[in-house]
């Protein structure tokens, strides 16, 4: 017989007693270690596949700033994201302005002696507040459907640059049908 300490008693246990011991333990243990593999490659393929996703996102977000010439101040992905984001601000500025001059200019052609520096004055209105608040909703309202109808006028002018040349597999996408 042998004591084996056990706290917080001692107990006597006989040889053979302790040789199944020892071989339920490792018998636990491998199962606890086949577990333990099971979640370990489990978490190995969950990285695996965040990883490719990154990657194709950082090549996507770097073909965009590349097709809108933008110069990001670093190299993470987040400092590329926020260039190409200002740059999407200052493209839909620029956008909003040429739509602007494009209206300016066709309402001119139609009306010859407008004066455009009263019209760049914005609305005129009421004084009260309440009462300027439905005539401007009333003029938006009015122009809805002849703003679309100009704007669809202009629509083959717009052009987007391309994201460039990227294998589909790159981007997630299908390329086109031969």
């Amino acid at each position: 017989m042998y004591l084996l300490p056990w706290p917080p008693l001692y107990f006597r246990v006989s040889l053979p007693d302790f040789s199944f011991f020892l071989s339920f333990l490792s018998t636990e243990s491998e199962r606890k270690v086949v577990e333990a593999t099971s979640a370990v490659e489990a978490l190995q393929r969950s990285l695996d596949a965040e990883v490719s996703d990154r990657s194709a996102l950082e090549a996507v977000v770097t073909s965009a700033c590349e097709g809108l010439g933008v110069t990001a101040s670093g190299s993470s992905l987040r400092s590329r994201v926020e260039a190409l984001y200002s740059r999407a601000g200052e493209r839909m500025r620029e956008a909003l302005h040429a739509g602007v001059k494009k209206a300016l200019a066709v309402v001119s052609s139609h009306y010859a002696s407008i004066d455009l520096p009263a019209v760049c004055e914005g609305y005129v209105l009421p004084d009260d507040e309440t009462e300027a608040q439905e005539e401007v909703q009333r003029l938006e309202d009015a122009a809805t459907a002849p703003g679309d109808a100009l704007a669809a006028f202009f629509d083959e002018e717009v052009e987007l640059p391309p994201l460039g040349a990227q294998e589909p597999a790159q981007t997630g996408q299908q390329g086109p049908s031969n």
